[in-house]
């Protein structure tokens, strides 16, 4: 009998347990209920964790998704990095991992997508790829109001192949050489096509249908 009723609480609990985030559909919480960082419903200390709990899929009336504890959507604080970051993965599925910002006003590398990954990485993509629908705001910034900063007023880097380039750090690829969308210099498909974002202000992009 005893049993039983073990056997019976352990599938009770499994039907109360809920998945939630970007791994899982983009399923949100129950009312009053977070979601922590590893997909997991729940109101314990560590699922509602400002720090890492996931705000848009937490459901209303959580300390995740409002009221007293601090907003789960911080926009990076700067200064911000004026190199190219070495980070692309972010998010829930990724350990943690946060979107660090980059630039002059932090508009680049600051949103974590419901992909994962850090953006926009240059001003010819659409910020709304990253901090559009599905962006983690519990890890980077997913305010569609940024623009993207000014250009450098000073001469552009001549930068050479395996090097960064683009708006980030103010430099143009040797001639010859492309700006991918990741802002490196090379050549190939990688680096000149149009599906990765070659940059024509910051290299040569020959041939590549540009967006």
């Amino acid at each position: 009998m005893r049993y039983s009723i073990f056997i019976a609480a352990c599938f009770a609990a499994a039907g109360l347990a809920q998945n939630c985030g970007p791994a899982f559909a983009n399923q949100k919480c129950a009312a009053g209920t977070c979601c922590s960082q590893y997909g997991w419903c729940d109101t314990t200390p560590a699922h509602c964790d400002p720090k890492t709990c996931q705000k848009t899929f937490s459901g209303a009336g959580s300390s995740c998704a409002g009221g007293s504890t601090p907003p789960t959507s911080p926009s990076p604080s700067g200064p911000y990095t004026s190199q190219v970051p070495n980070i692309d993965v972010c998010g829930s599925a990724q350990g943690g991992v946060k979107c660090p910002g980059a630039g002059s006003n932090g508009y680049f590398y600051r949103c974590c997508s419901s992909a994962g990954h850090c953006g926009p990485k240059n001003d010819i993509q659409d910020q709304a790829i990253y901090c559009g629908a599905g962006c983690q705001g519990s890890f980077g910034d997913c305010a569609l109001t940024k623009k993207p900063p000014p250009y450098s007023s000073a001469t552009p880097k001549i930068a050479n192949g395996g090097d960064t380039c683009g708006p980030i750090v103010n430099a143009k690829c040797a001639a010859g050489l492309c700006c991918s969308g990741s802002n490196f210099c090379g050549t190939g498909a990688d680096f000149c096509g149009a599906a990765n974002w070659c940059q024509p202000k910051w290299g040569s992009c020959t041939g590549a249908k540009m967006l």
